[in-house]
C-alpha cells in the first residue's frame, strides 16, 4: 500500500551483489535477521519470525499451539480462506463466529460458540479494522483459551496503544502485494512466548538445527516443513518497515477527516470502530439491506458482499464442499466435525452486515482537499 522506492531497490541489489539470498547465508547479520529484530521492536514483542506467506504464518501458529485432530478453532466469519484452512490442514475443525457492525468478531457470539473442544480463538483484524480485544481477551482468559491474531490485513495497526498482532498469544502478518507493506509474498509470526517461538521456528524450517538465529532452539527438535523467507524478502521488509508508521499516520488522518465530514452531513452512518482514535479504515453502514439497495441503485454503490466476495465464506469451495485432499485427513468427516457446515445458516448476521455495508476507499497520500471533496460528494 505504502509504495516501494529506491531504498528497497538498493537493499535488494545489495543482498544480490553479496550473493546472500538465504537465511543460511545471511546468518544473524543478514536482512532477514535485521528485519525480524526491527519488526519485534516495532510491535513490542520478544520474537518475530519471517516466513514465506501469511498462510504459512497462520499454519505455524496452529502448530506452535499444538492444534490437531478433532480440536475446534473459532474463526471470525469475515476473513480470507487461509484463516480457517490453517486449522483444517492440521485436522482440526474451524468453526465460524459472527461479526458485529464493527466488521470484526462479535464477542457475544464468540462466548456462545465456545465448547470443551475449543483449543484456540483466531481473531481477524480485517481491512485495518481492529477487533474488540479487551472483551475478547477477557473471554479467552476466563476460559483458558489462547488467542491468535490474524493481523495480515492490519500490519502496523494499533488497538488502544498496543500493536495488533502483539496482544494475543501469537500474531500473524502477511506481506503480499495487497498489504500495508509488501515484499510480493511473505509473512511473519509474532510472540512473547519462547516455547511458541521455538515451535514455530522448527515447523517453518525442517533444517532449523543447521541455521543461525539470535538464540538457539531450546526445545526437543521435531519434524517440520519449509516455509522459509528469503534474504530478498527480508531486504524489502527491512526498508518497508520505515514507511509503515508514517503511511498509517497519513491514512488515519484521512479517515478521520472523511468520517467527520460524513457524520456532520448526517445522511449516512459510519460503521463503528473498536478504537476510533486509531481508526485506519472507513465504511458506511445502513440499517437494512433494502435501505442500502435503495441508495446504491442511484449512486452505483456496491456493498462489501459483492465487491469483496473472496472474503465471503460462502464463496470458499474447499470449505463449503468440506473437501480435503484425502478423506482420512478431513476433519469434517469425523464424528466431531460432521455437523459443521458453511452455508447461509452458519453466520447469517455476518452475511447481512456485509450486504448493507460499503467501504469508502481512501488513498493514503491523497491531498486532504481531495478527501474532503470526495466525502462531501457521497
Amino acid at each position: 500500500m505504502f509504495g516501494i522506492g529506491e531504498e528497497e531497490i538498493a537493499a535488494v541489489a545489495d543482498t544480490i551483489r553479496q550473493g546472500i539470498l538465504t537465511r543460511f547465508q545471511g546468518k544473524t547479520t543478514g536482512y532477514l535477521a535485521r528485519a525480524e529484530r526491527e519488526l519485534a521492536q516495532k510491535t513490542g514483542v520478544r520474537h518475530a519470525l519471517m516466513v514465506n506467506s501469511g498462510t504459512s504464518a497462520l499454519i505455524s501458529a496452529m502448530v506452535a499451539l499444538g492444534i490437531g485432530k478433532d480440536d475446534e478453532v473459532l474463526v471470525s466469519a469475515y476473513t480470507w480462506i487461509s484463516t480457517p484452512l490453517a486449522p483444517m490442514l492440521l485436522q482440526a475443525i474451524p468453526k465460524l463466529v459472527e461479526i458485529d457492525e464493527s466488521l470484526t468478531m462479535d464477542p457475544d457470539d464468540l462466548e456462545r460458540k465456545i465448547t470443551p473442544r475449543t483449543k484456540a480463538i483466531m481473531v481477524i483484524h480485517m481491512a485495518n479494522r481492529c477487533c474488540d480485544m479487551d472483551r475478547i481477551m477477557a473471554i479467552a482468559d476466563r476460559h483458558g483459551i489462547p488467542v491468535v491474531e490474524d493481523a495480515c490485513q492490519a500490519v502496523g495497526g494499533v488497538y488502544k496503544d498496543r500493536r495488533l498482532g502483539a496482544i494475543g498469544k501469537i500474531g500473524c502478518f502477511s506481506f503480499n502485494n495487497y498489504k500495508n507493506i509488501s515484499c510480493g509474498e511473505g509473512g511473519a509470526i509474532l510472540t512473547d512466548d519462547d516455547v511458541l517461538f521455538d515451535r514455530a521456528r522448527l515447523w517453518h524450517d525442517a533444517g532449523t538445527f543447521v541455521q543461525s538465529y539470535d538464540a538457539p532452539v531450546r526445545i526437543p527438535l521435531f519434524a517440520g516443513q519449509d516455509y522459509r523467507a528469503s534474504e530478498i524478502q527480508g531486504a524489502l521488509i527491512f526498508e518497508q518497515l520505515k514507511r509503515l508508521d508514517p503511511g498509517l499516520a497519513m491514512l488515519r488522518e484521512r479517515v478521520k477527516l472523511a468520517a467527520g465530514v460524513i457524520e456532520a452531513e448526517g445522511k449516512y452512518r459510519v460503521a463503528p470502530s473498536n478504537d476510533p482514535v486509531s481508526a485506519a479504515s472507513l465504511a458506511i453502514q445502513f440499517p437494512t439491506q433494502e435501505a442500502f439497495a435503495k441508495v446504491a441503485a442511484k449512486k452505483e454503490w456496491k456493498n462489501i458482499h459483492d465487491t469483496a466476495g473472496r472474503h465471503v465464506y460462502m464463496n470458499w469451495p474447499p470449505l463449503v464442499n468440506r473437501l480435503a485432499y484425502r478423506d482420512d485427513v478431513n476433519p469434517f468427516l469425523t464424528p466431531a466435525g460432521s455437523e459443521v457446515r458453511f452455508d447461509e445458516k452458519t453466520a447469517p448476521r455476518t452475511l447481512d452486515i456485509l450486504k448493507r455495508t460499503m467501504y469508502v476507499g481512501l488513498q493514503w497520500d491523497a491531498p486532504l482537499s481531495e478527501i474532503e471533496r470526495m466525502a462531501r460528494e457521497l
